[in-house]
């Protein structure tokens, strides 16, 4: 019995990252799966759009500058889509742009946050931790 509660509360925190580049991929990847959270990485919004549903994420980390279609665009079309669970994930831009007319847009266009690469492995854990604690978006 004690199990069963542990293995339901237990669930790790989904999240779905974005980015062309398969090193930062990859980094993202190894930083918050040594913090027990499940990751998938994908190359582009596309594949974002075509494993979204089945994922079901609790947190998407989106670069911005990517071929064929840009992350403002993705954001737009995951904050436009039908199911109201995907449509309100917490999303976290992660891209080299910094100037704050970049910051004021995603935000505007409803990321829920921003951090600029390169970035620090704490920050990137902190950034998580506190999207995930605040959005409390449950499967």
């Amino acid at each position: 019995m004690k199990e069963e509660s542990q293995t339901s509360s237990a669930v790790p925190k989904r999240i779905l990252v974005v980015d062309d580049n398969a090193d930062i991929r990859n980094l993202i990847s190894l930083i918050l799966t040594t913090e027990s959270y499940e990751v998938m990485v994908v190359d582009s919004g596309s594949a974002l759009l075509e494993e979204i549903g089945n994922f079901n994420p609790d947190l998407l980390l989106l670069d911005i500058m990517m071929p064929r279609m840009s992350g403002f665009e993705v954001l737009k079309i995951v904050r436009s889509l039908p199911d109201a669970h995907l449509s309100s994930i917490p999303i976290v831009m992660i891209t080299a742009k910094s100037m704050d007319a970049d910051v004021e847009q995603a935000l505007a266009l409803g990321a829920t946050s921003y951090i600029v690469k390169p970035f620090r492995a704490e920050a990137l854990k902190h950034k998580v931790n506190a999207q995930l604690s605040q959005g409390a978006v449950g499967r």
